[in-house]
């Protein structure tokens, strides 16, 4: 009789151990974390790094834009700016950058959803208030 217990007892405790991990499973599939894809281009002279970001959720993607200077003392700054680009899906697949002789702006080409090309001027003085 103790060992039928023993039995239903082990049984119980790995049935509810098999729903756990399936119930933790099913958490990491529903939740939808948003996967950051990054960028990186330099300027030409070096001095200034800019940093492309996307951000793809369930409900569409966010763009931003984080641009690496040295500062006063020499120290990397760094400033972040928000891109307006509307997309549901990812848009950096091909991605290009062209910068200004002055390296205080770029123009930023890449593939919409659509697969139509399409281009964004930053003007970093202007649009991320350097």
């Amino acid at each position: 009789m103790a060992s039928r217990w023993i039995v239903i007892v082990f049984g119980s405790v790995l049935l509810l151990a098999a729903l756990a991990i399936v119930g933790i499973a099913a958490l990491f599939l529903v939740s939808g974390s948003a996967d950051d894809i990054r960028y990186d281009f330099v300027s030409p002279s070096g001095q200034v790094d800019l940093y492309l970001i996307e951000t793809c959720e369930r409900g569409g993607c966010t763009h931003q834009a984080i641009i690496e200077m040295p500062g006063l003392q020499g120290e990397p700054i760094q400033i972040r700016c928000g891109l307006d680009i509307e997309a549901t899906e990812p848009t950096f697949g091909s991605l290009d950058v062209n910068w200004t002789s002055d390296e205080r702006g770029v123009l930023i080409s890449f593939a919409g959803a659509d697969g139509t090309e399409q281009s964004i001027s930053m003007d970093l003085d202007r649009d991320c208030n350097l």
